[in-house]
């Protein structure tokens, strides 16, 4: 009686140290959402800790807002592509070399807008009070951005950024070469279709400087940047300059003036100095023709005395 009470005893204990092992596993992932750009390969974390095999286990990747809602499907040692969601078929995969050491973790490939959101590790088998694990997936999406100039306005340049294709929704600044933020920029966002953002941006710039028009999103941790020389010529002149040419044009039709003044008056005083010459001349040529009678008379006379 006392063996087989003894052997009761052993068993139970033996049967409570399995069961409390087997309560302490737990499906983990990880907290932090993955974040991506457009077209990459990720890697969704799933464990099973402490570690265990999860080779005879039911493992499914699921987005439950989706119908069907399995992204990935694997069972009896082996993958049943046949249950995916068709948006997912042949882009998953588990890493089954490592399974048996409880790494459940997917590999998602070339991510698309759309695979934005939750992705649940579902081990349903799993003989433990945490079976799940939820981790946020971001697919961001970048562009360069491109500057141009619309032209001038008041005293200013008004210079114009446009970026599309973004996700999440960007935000755009501009700033100057001493890393100034521009505050008087004007912004405007639109989205097509699919969701992605186009932001389009005008700022006034008031002198020659490199400017920069920066595009970034927080969420996803990036930014794009484009900058642009404005030289000098292509600002408007201000008043002060319009004054100092209207100023230089009448100081220069004042010289001019003064200048056609004199030599006018030049011109007037060599037309009379010719004309007293040639009257002079003309008074000595008759001065002459007077003598030449005289004497012409004179020498009549003589003959006839």
């Amino acid at each position: 009686m006392k063996s087989s009470t003894w052997y009761f005893l052993v068993w139970c204990i033996g049967f409570s140290l399995i069961t409390t092992g087997l309560s302490q596993l737990q499906v983990v992932g990880q907290k932090e959402p993955i974040i991506a750009l457009l077209g990459d390969d990720v890697i969704l974390p799933c464990f099973l800790r402490p570690s265990t095999s999860a080779v005879d286990q039911t493992v499914e990747w699921q987005r439950r807002d989706l119908t069907p809602k399995e992204v990935h499907y694997y069972s009896d040692g082996r993958d049943n592509p046949d249950v995916h969601n068709p948006v997912y078929k042949g882009r998953t995969r588990l890493f089954e070399e490592e399974l048996k050491s409880g790494n459940m973790s997917l590999k998602l490939t070339g991510v698309k807008h759309t695979d934005n959101g939750f992705f649940t590790c579902f081990v349903p088998k799993l003989v433990s009070t945490v079976k799940t694990s939820v981790i946020q997936l971001i697919v961001g999406a970048v562009s360069q951005p491109v500057i141009s100039v619309v032209g001038p306005k008041d005293y200013g340049v008004v210079l114009k950024c446009d970026s599309g294709g973004w996700f999440p929704k960007p935000e755009m600044t501009w700033v100057d070469s001493d890393g100034n933020i521009l505050p008087d920029g004007s912004t405007e966002t639109e989205t097509d279709s699919e969701g992605r953002y186009t932001v389009r941006g005008h700022v006034t710039v008031q002198k020659t400087d490199m400017f920069t028009c920066r595009v970034q999103q927080q969420k996803i941790n990036h930014k794009m940047e484009t900058e642009i020389n404005v030289p000098g010529g292509v600002f408007p002149w201000s008043r002060g300059q319009k004054a100092g040419l209207i100023i230089g044009v009448l100081a220069l039709l004042a010289v001019a003036v003064l200048v056609g003044l004199f030599i006018w008056r030049k011109q007037k005083e060599a037309e009379a100095e010719l004309k007293r010459r040639n009257a002079e001349q003309e008074r000595r040529n008759a001065e002459q023709e007077g003598r030449k009678a005289e004497l012409g008379k004179w020498t009549v006379l003589s003959g006839v005395t």
